[in-house]
């Protein structure tokens, strides 16, 4: 071996019968000044066992130890241990010995008693012949790897056949959590042509919890806290985008994976002449498969509303639509006729002067120009109402639809900051404690019930406001709770408040003492269930505020009130849709 090379490791064992042999094989060995880790005994079984559970390089066994039974062991360890090199140990008199067991696998055969030269030498030969054997097998390896580059490499460079950036991004995630074994992948390109902040248009595996929109920045900040891998999309000087990863546990941090750079530059390469490719189809204003708007005409229409709403004091909300067919649905070839039934369903939902964009084959951002929070509320009301079956309740459509609404400048004064609170809200819906129960089937007085049972097990703690809570606290707590959020959602402007009202005090009569005479802007509905058969304990309270909502119901039984409260917009809709039912009212707005 070159003097250079680091030595290798090895786990020797020695099975003597002699302990005088077994002595001098343990002062060799210690005294060789190598790494090896070793253990000699003159106990047969014990040597056995040791040297299978130590997996051991090199074994020294004395064919003569019990009675003979060496030979037998030398025949035991070569059936369990292949790899592992025999040596034979053996007297002038029990040569015959030695020779059974060389033709039972033996590597080789050693008179006793011992010479140091000859130990010495048996070991370095073995170390030899390992270093060997782990130098062709990290040479196979990198080969390997290098193969999986070169083969991502040249499908990166397919990607140039995609229809749009977003096929084209996805496609390089799927394909380098394919040749990586990356547990997720996601890429980030410029929202528009000219545009500094980042969007997540693709990923590959779970949520990365990384932003949808971003700047670089805020991306290298997060990806770093995450410990994951990020290579950027470049050709020559001009950026492309960015490629996020969980690095692979094979790569050691070193390396995303085999000629990342490389690949990073092809694929960069391709998403550039998709991009120009999809820029000569931007002239128009519209999608041109649907009556929606391009992304690009989108962005710029909201640039444009947010210096008016920043210069003259205006307001606007901002909702993001992501449509998933029913389950069992056969995919389409071509998106678009689904995509065109959606967004004449949406379209029918919200005014002319609102601004619908398609920006994928199901995903929508709509615009509402002068537009508060309850604004928003209604008219994400009214697009899942739309998406419904024929008849239907309000969230509880026919596709798998998720809505969230952001209104500025509660919500944000920047584009990616509105979008990522629309986003995040439209995620929550789609784990509402309404759509995961189907509550929109059951009645009111069943719907408490639902939850209570639902919340009892302890698998669904869950610290997010849309994520309903219990509590169990005296009446004049509960009512205490009830005049804070409508004292709190009076405080961010106009509100909508519905709540049931009963003999006595209770929240009705509470609510309507806390926002005194003078209603303002303030629109209150109180629904008297006294006579309603399983409603005269009932509690319940449902608010929209400008910038959140909030739902409360509970049973109020001996002085305290076991309820469930969130900040759930489909919980919300669901109390004000059932206390309208019970009042033969529309409270729905």
């Amino acid at each position: 071996m070159p003097a250079s090379a680091p030595q290798v490791e090895l786990q020797v064992i020695g099975i003597l019968a002699d302990p005088t042999a077994a002595a001098v094989l343990e002062r060799v060995l210690a005294r060789a000044g190598t790494p090896d880790r070793f253990t000699v005994t003159t106990d047969l079984a014990d040597g056995l066992s040791t040297a299978v559970a130590a997996a051991a390089d090199l074994v020294f066994i004395d064919v003569t130890i019990g009675k003979g039974a060496g030979v037998a062991g030398v025949h035991h360890l070569r059936a369990l241990m292949p790899g592992t090199t025999l040596i034979a140990l053996a007297t002038g008199t029990s040569v015959q010995l030695g020779t059974q067991a060389i033709s039972l696998g033996a590597n080789g055969l050693m008179l006793l008693p011992l010479c140091g030269d000859e130990i010495l030498n048996a070991v370095a030969e073995v170390r030899s012949r390992e270093a060997a054997r782990r130098r062709v097998e990290e040479l196979e390896a990198r080969a390997q790897h290098l193969d999986r580059g070169v083969e991502l490499l040249a499908q990166a460079g397919a990607l140039t056949q995609a229809r749009s950036r977003r096929e084209a991004a996805a496609r390089l995630c799927d394909l380098v959590a394919q040749h990586t074994g990356a547990g997720a992948v996601c890429v980030y390109l410029p929202a528009t042509e000219a545009a500094r902040q980042l969007k997540q248009v693709a990923r590959s595996g779970p949520l990365l919890s990384l932003p949808p929109f971003c700047d670089e920045m805020d991306l290298l900040g997060a990806a770093s806290a995450r410990k994951l891998s990020v290579l950027k999309l470049e050709v020559g000087l001009e950026a492309a985008g960015y490629l996020v990863m969980m690095t692979p546990p094979e790569s050691g941090g070193a390396e995303p994976f085999p000629l990342a750079e490389q690949i990073a530059t092809q694929a960069a390469t391709a998403l550039s002449l998709v991009s120009a490719r999809e820029q000569s189809h931007r002239g128009a204003m519209k999608d041109p498969a649907t009556s929606a708007y391009t992304f690009a005409y989108f962005v710029d229409v909201a640039g444009r509303e947010i210096d008016k709403a920043r210069r003259h004091g205006r307001r606007f909300a901002l909702a993001t639509i992501a449509v998933e067919p029913p389950d069992g649905a056969a995919s389409e070839p071509n998106g678009d006729t689904r995509a065109v039934e959606v967004v004449e369903r949406v379209l029918g939902s919200v005014r002319a002067t609102d601004v619908l964009a398609r920006v994928d084959d199901l995903e929508l951002y709509l615009l509402l120009p002068e537009t508060g929070g309850i604004g928003g509320h209604v008219c994400r009301r009214r697009v899942l109402k739309n998406l419904a079956p024929s008849g239907g309740v309000a969230g509880a459509p026919a596709l798998d639809v998720s809505v969230g609404v952001a209104t500025y400048p509660q919500h944000g004064t920047d584009l990616s900051r509105l979008l990522r609170v629309a986003k995040h809200r439209a995620d929550a819906s789609r784990t509402s404690v309404v759509r995961a129960l189907q509550l929109w089937s059951l009645p009111l007085t069943e719907v408490l019930d639902a939850v209570l049972w639902d919340l009892a097990t302890p698998d669904h703690e869950d610290p997010r406001p849309e994520h309903p809570q219990t509590t169990d606290l005296p009446t004049t707590e509960v009512l205490a709770l009830a005049a804070a959020a409508v004292g709190e959602a009076r405080r961010g402007g106009g509100a909508r408040v519905v709540a049931t009202l009963r003999a006595g005090v209770g929240i009705g009569a509470t609510v309507r003492a806390a926002l005194g005479r003078e209603l303002g802007d303030v629109q209150l509905d109180l629904v008297d269930v006294a006579d309603v058969a399983g409603c005269r304990d009932l509690e319940a309270l449902a608010v929209i505020a400008e910038h959140s909502c909030y739902a409360l119901l509970g049973r109020n039984e001996r002085g305290r009130v076991r309820a469930i409260h969130a900040a759930d917009p489909l919980l919300v809709d669901l109390l004000i849709q059932r206390l309208g039912e019970l009042a033969r009212a529309r409270l729905g707005g």
